[in-house]
């Protein structure tokens, strides 16, 4: 919610009758679905969309992470506003909720104001611990599309938030695909040969389960040269490693872009939810860029050997490719 501070205490009150009191009329029931299915029909036709939905249901058959955060269409149509209020009841509890507030209010005041809008919520949801899950992956799944070029999604299993390893396995990722322009996939991939307009990569804690995953597009006939560079490219870093001064670049744009994570209101309290989400300790901020700075080459090349499995790559590709 964001709100003036003039409209603070009647945004409050409207808040607490959104969480707690939804209505969930007959017209916006069916208006919302009917703009959740015409997003379903349009994705139908999205290859970004289809080659997604098809890498993780491949990735997680028989697990939720499996299947589309959106929903089938069938799914949508039969939901009605008292599985809706069913939802809320059970999902809407204080044992399963997060706050964060960032803004022009005193802790006094907000902890009243907090404690009018989410005391009225259930206690406890009951709901079990998750368990990890790892996903399948060492699979080539084409899915063919009369389309000009092939969108590719590619993966491996990658490495939950609180590894040891995590922060040198981001540093590692800058590196390999998540850099932008100085990344080394943009420079083999799209600098020297042209063959995509954009190809990125990058790590995917969820909850139960850790992902390294990707994606490129480039030209149907040129589809299979792309995924052969894209391998062996991950091999070579794999491989051979990082140099010291891929090390450097990739440290000092890591900590010297923090602050701008923090240049706004929003997007304070976006960075201090996800520390809580992700059960990160309170310091976290302050400890940061020393994280950072402490890696060293023999971290990301270690971290490299252990992500890295090339031969074990989930690869989907939409379109009509060659090769």
């Amino acid at each position: 919610m964001k709100t003036l501070t003039q409209n603070r205490a009647e945004a409050f009150r409207l808040l607490k009758l959104a969480l707690g009191a939804p209505r969930f009329d007959e017209e916006p029931v069916a208006r919302i679905k009917a703009q959740i299915l015409a997003g379903l029909r349009a994705d139908e036709e999205d290859p970004q969309t289809i080659a997604s939905k098809a890498w993780f249901a491949a990735a997680f058959p028989d697990h939720p992470y499996g299947r589309p955060d959106k929903g089938e269409a069938d799914q949508v149509k039969q939901i009605s506003a008292s599985d809706l209020r069913q939802f809320i009841k059970s999902q809407f509890t204080r044992d399963r909720l997060v706050i964060t507030v960032a803004g022009d209010i005193g802790a006094k005041e907000l902890g009243r104001l907090l404690d009018e809008a989410f005391g009225g919520l259930p206690e406890g949801s009951g709901a079990a611990p998750s368990a990890p899950v790892a996903p399948q992956v060492d699979q080539n799944i084409l899915i063919e599309r009369e389309i000009p070029q092939t969108v590719i999604m590619f993966g491996l299993p990658g490495m939950l938030r609180k590894d040891p390893d995590f922060i040198p396995a981001y540093v590692m990722n800058y590196i390999l695909g998540g850099g932008g322009f100085s990344s080394r996939l943009t420079t083999e991939i799209r600098e020297k040969r042209g063959l995509a307009y954009s190809v990125y990569s990058y790590l995917m804690p969820l909850e139960q389960s850790g992902l390294f995953v990707g994606g490129v597009a480039t030209q149907n006939e040129r589809a299979g040269e792309t995924v052969r560079l894209l391998r062996q490219e991950l091999k070579r870093l794999r491989d051979k490693g990082v140099t010291g001064k891929e090390l450097e670049d990739a440290k000092t744009y890591l900590t010297g872009s923090f602050p701008l994570r923090f240049d706004s209101n929003a997007k304070i309290a976006a960075q201090l939810n996800g520390l809580q989400l992700e059960d990160l300790d309170a310091d976290y901020l302050e400890r940061r860029n020393d994280l950072i700075r402490a890696v060293t080459r023999e971290d990301v090349n270690r971290v490299a050997r252990r992500l890295l499995n090339v031969e074990n790559l989930l690869v989907v590709s939409v379109g009509q490719p060659a090769g």
